[in-house]
């Protein structure tokens, strides 16, 4: 394991200044460090004033703009993160809000807790309201990508990892029945649920996954070698259904 990925993909609009602001401060107490660097460019080079500041500029469309790109990191323990959203909430569009947490293993290893790394998890649970959000090491996520595309989120999903999210549309479209059958789930107030696989990354195997998958419906998700493709809203729900589920 080199790396912890923690994503994010939501409908929702996040164009509000203090929704970023809160989060960033409750992510610099998850890590005892502060946001350093937030910037429309990679590298990363503009330094933050504050978290105040650092909200605005996150919802700084200029005129022309309906979405974009924002990097940011937390220089002092090599944290980063990447954004990518729209001006408005999403309808017919090709692709979510995504937010993507990139924790070097190096710092993982220095929480010596998950639990730590569970409340960052929530932590953007409850900020971005996703539809679908995850966190595993680089390799067991990147495994999933298709070698001839990339993959649709409205016609399926990656995985399940060490840890997912479902909001409670999903929990209903894939059956609530289906989750009694994996173990150690939370459930919050708004009827979604996060799967935790284990106490860590690195103590789930493979089988573990594949097994969550198959409990929850092989069809809904990711085959790197299936090139034949499914059809949007059939196995995962677009954004319009998404939408009309609220």
């Amino acid at each position: 394991m080199t790396e912890l990925w923690m994503a994010y993909h939501s409908i929702e609009a996040w164009q509000d200044p203090s929704l970023w602001a809160g989060f960033w401060g409750g992510a610099a107490s998850v890590f005892a460090s502060p946001l350093t660097h937030l910037d429309v460019n990679a590298p990363v080079r503009r330094k933050v004033v504050s978290l105040a500041e650092a909200g605005n500029f996150a919802c700084d469309f200029k005129a022309h703009e309906d979405s974009r790109w924002l990097f940011g990191k937390f220089a002092g323990i090599g944290v980063r993160f990447s954004v990518q959203y729209c001006r408005r909430q999403l309808g017919d569009r090709d692709f979510p809000n995504t937010f993507t947490w990139h924790l070097p293993m190096s710092f993982v290893q220095k929480l010596q807790s998950g639990q730590r790394l569970k409340a960052l998890f929530g932590l953007g649970n409850g900020t971005f309201k996703p539809f679908y959000a995850y966190s595993d090491d680089v390799a067991s996520i990147a495994c999933k990508k298709k070698s001839f595309g990339a993959v649709n989120i409205q016609a399926e999903l990656l995985g399940v990892f060490w840890l997912t999210y479902f909001n409670a549309a999903y929990v209903s479209f894939l059956g609530n029945d289906k989750f009694n059958g994996i173990s150690n789930l939370e459930y919050d107030s708004e009827g979604g649920v996060t799967i935790i696989l284990g106490d860590g990354p690195e103590s789930v195997t493979n089988q573990v996954r594949e097994e969550a998958v198959a409990a929850l419906g092989k069809e809904s998700f990711v085959n790197p070698s299936d090139i034949l493709g499914k059809r949007p809203g059939e196995f995962a729900l677009t954004f319009q259904q998404l939408l009309a589920r609220r």
